[in-house]
């Protein structure tokens, strides 16, 4: 027997529905309308789901105009009323983009640009994507800064838990994206 609390959920165990509108899907685009159907269900009421959130992307780290367009398709709401052809034909070009580019191709990114960043930034950068690559290396370099250990974790340590914990309060990022193995 379920207990009263949990004897009615507020939403149903699996409320996403298959939002992706391109039958042959761009990860990219299917990923981001996925996290802002989360974001936006969420901030609605939206109290459990099953969903694989380690494969989502931050909400805010959706780069634009995906995040609006998927917006529009998922909140069903646009000036002109062609948000769905807007995504379709946003989603097309993206998979001719990577089409083109070939394998490993597409836009140039530096991957470890992060890496120039002063010690606190990236901490907060390796908690916020869950890279533990140079933690260590890192939680070092900040300790040089500081006159004891305690004041490395109540610094940059607490600023960046602070940044994962804003994000996951505000729906923005989800549990597996926080906790990795």
């Amino acid at each position: 027997m379920a207990s009263p609390r949990c004897a009615r959920p507020s939403t149903p165990s699996n409320p996403k529905p298959n939002l992706n509108p391109n039958p042959n899907p761009n990860p990219n685009p299917n990923q981001a309308i996925h996290a802002v159907f989360l974001y936006h269900a969420i901030k609605n009421g939206m109290t459990m789901g099953i969903v694989n959130a380690g494969a989502m992307p931050i909400y805010e780290d959706i780069e634009q105009p995906m995040r609006d367009y998927c917006e529009e398709v998922v909140l069903n709401h646009s000036a002109d009323g062609g948000h769905v052809e807007r995504l379709l034909k946003f989603a097309e070009e993206e998979k001719e983009k990577k089409e083109r580019a070939g394998p490993g191709g597409g836009k140039v990114v530096d991957k470890l640009e992060w890496r120039t960043k002063p010690v606190g930034e990236r901490l907060t950068h390796a908690l916020v994507k869950g890279i533990a690559e140079f933690v260590e290396e890192d939680a070092e370099e900040a300790r040089q800064m500081f006159d004891t250990n305690l004041e490395v974790i109540e610094g940059p340590l607490m600023t960046g838990m602070n940044v994962v914990g804003d994000l996951f309060g505000a729906g923005k990022m989800f549990l597996p994206q926080v906790i990795k193995p």
